[in-house]
């Protein structure tokens, strides 16, 4: 037999409040939950999955509405697999795109945190801090948006 959470251990293990599961349930992303004979909520394996979903597709940046649309489509199986498949590979592109970025800025933040270790070690060392150039900089944007680099 699996394991059934009360919504409290739900709330605990996925990181989501109580309110926010009785929430996506209400807006029916979480099916109807099924109850013990005291009539509280008994989470098992596909519901866990299911808030596992919602979790991954909110934090990819999908609206309420569009995850009401990819959830309703999650019964109609073989008609709409196609286009469920779609919107995962379209949200996944889209956090590719963002982890490039997030990439960038990480690399240009190690840059400016390094130079300014530097500066302040030379400055307690009573030397000049080191002069700082935006060409190494700019080059953690070379192919993206972002092209030139300021302090």
């Amino acid at each position: 037999m699996s394991t059934l959470y009360t919504i409290a251990q739900m709330a605990e293990v996925s990181g989501l409040s109580a309110s926010t599961l009785r929430f996506y349930e209400d807006e029916g992303l979480i099916l109807s939950v099924p109850r013990d004979g005291a009539g509280n909520r008994r989470y098992g394996e596909s519901e866990i999955g299911r808030v596992n979903t919602i979790r991954c597709l909110r934090a990819s940046g999908l609206s309420l509405p569009e995850m009401k649309r990819y959830f309703s489509m999650v019964g109609d199986e073989e008609d709409t697999l196609r286009v469920r498949r779609e919107i995962l590979r379209e949200t996944q592109k889209r956090l590719r795109d963002q982890h490039r970025e997030l990439k960038r800025c990480m690399d240009y933040l190690a840059l400016k945190l390094d130079h300014y270790d530097q500066a302040i070690e030379a400055v307690k060392s009573g030397k000049k801090p080191p002069v700082f150039s935006a060409r190494a900089l700019n080059r953690c944007f070379e192919g993206g948006n972002l092209r030139r680099a300021g302090n």
